[in-house]
């Protein structure tokens, strides 16, 4: 049992970066087995921290086919069962004209160019708000 705990860890680093707001960082490449691991890493951790929003962020990620995509998507539709709000932050231009051209839909996916964004409407979904001191 500790064996798949530390590969979902590996899988998937789940950090907590505010309370009720998680950070997963995603690197490499995605096949279906990853996916799975990825999901079931951030569907335990949202349980256990009560979370309501989850930045996936998946700068690091070499390559993206239809497969991958739709994994994203199953991962986002999850978290949602859950009761958390997924935010997809990351997709560089390579790969956004990549789930174009594949005509993949992310409609119901929330997507933000970087962390920066994706965490002001997680705060804005925990009913926070950074401000600037004088």
């Amino acid at each position: 049992m500790a064996n798949k705990k530390e590969n979902n860890s590996v899988l998937a680093p789940v950090n907590v970066i505010w309370e009720g707001i998680l950070l997963i960082p995603i690197s490499g490449t995605i096949d279906s087995k990853r996916a799975q691991g990825i999901m079931e890493t951030i569907l335990k951790k949202i349980i256990e921290t009560k979370s309501k929003s989850i930045i996936m962020d998946v700068l690091g990620v070499v390559t993206v086919d239809s497969a991958v995509a739709n994994h994203l998507i199953k991962i986002t539709k999850a978290t949602k069962l859950l009761g958390a709000r997924c935010i997809v932050s990351g997709i560089v231009p390579e790969i956004a004209q990549i789930i174009v051209a594949l005509g993949v839909d992310l409609g119901e996916v929330d997507t933000r160019a970087d962390i920066a964004d994706a965490l002001e409407l997680a705060f804005e979904v925990a009913g926070l708000e950074v401000v600037k001191r004088k």
